[in-house]
């Protein structure tokens, strides 16, 4: 089932990566939740290969023609998801983003998911590694099924995913984000706040709100 953003926060978040001047995203992991999150626009719920590059990975139907499994908890649109096999690699680009979720099925140590970020840099996630969850793949239980979620800091931006695995196999779902406001909206942003504190400063006593 689905939980609401303001639920998903109070939730036990697993694998919390504490920011530093070299790390330029924050990532999060709801054990046995599923995608999409209030907010988050789902870009690609694997129906096809469009939009996907890189080798050795598939689109998987169940019970047709699976490797490995499918998330656990993903019951958002349709049954396919993209499974990366051994030694595969498979790279997802979208526009900018200033956060990404998605589905993550079993979990395990040789999955290695690359964060491809503005500008060409890069941040590595490695379950087990500075993702500190359970990493044994296993199929069912929620510490290793649920929703993984990917905050870009500061002024950075997400444009896509690169996922990889040593062994069968790396399987996601429900590829959602959060887009970055184009210029436009940012000038409709700051004109509206501008007319708010205009109207503020007209009323009788009111408070004057500062947004830094």
């Amino acid at each position: 089932m689905n939980m609401n953003l303001f639920a998903k926060a109070s939730a036990i978040a697993l694998g919390l990566a504490a920011v530093t001047p070299a790390q330029a995203v924050t990532f999060l992991y709801f054990p046995g939740t599923s995608a999409p999150t209030a907010g988050y626009n789902v870009i690609n719920q694997f129906d096809t290969t469009a939009g996907i590059t890189g080798s050795n990975f598939q689109i998987n139907t169940p019970p047709s023609n699976s490797t490995g499994a499918p998330p656990a908890y993903a019951t958002f649109g349709s049954s396919s998801y993209l499974s990366v096999l051994a030694n595969g690699s498979a790279t997802i680009n979208f526009g900018a983003a200033s956060a990404v979720e998605f589905d993550w099925g079993s979990i395990d140590a040789y999955n290695t998911l690359t964060v491809l970020l503005d500008g060409g840099s890069s941040f590595v996630i490695t379950p087990g590694g500075n993702f500190t969850n359970d990493a044994d793949g296993n199929q069912i239980l929620a510490n290793t099924n649920g929703l993984f979620q990917i905050f870009a800091e500061g002024n950075e931006k997400i444009v896509g995913l690169t996922l990889q695995s040593s062994r069968n196999s790396f399987e996601i779902d429900n590829l959602a984000t959060v887009p970055v406001p184009e210029p436009a909206t940012w000038a409709m942003m700051i004109a509206g706040l501008g007319l708010v504190g205009g109207v503020m400063r007209r009323r009788a006593g009111a408070t004057s709100v500062t947004f830094a």
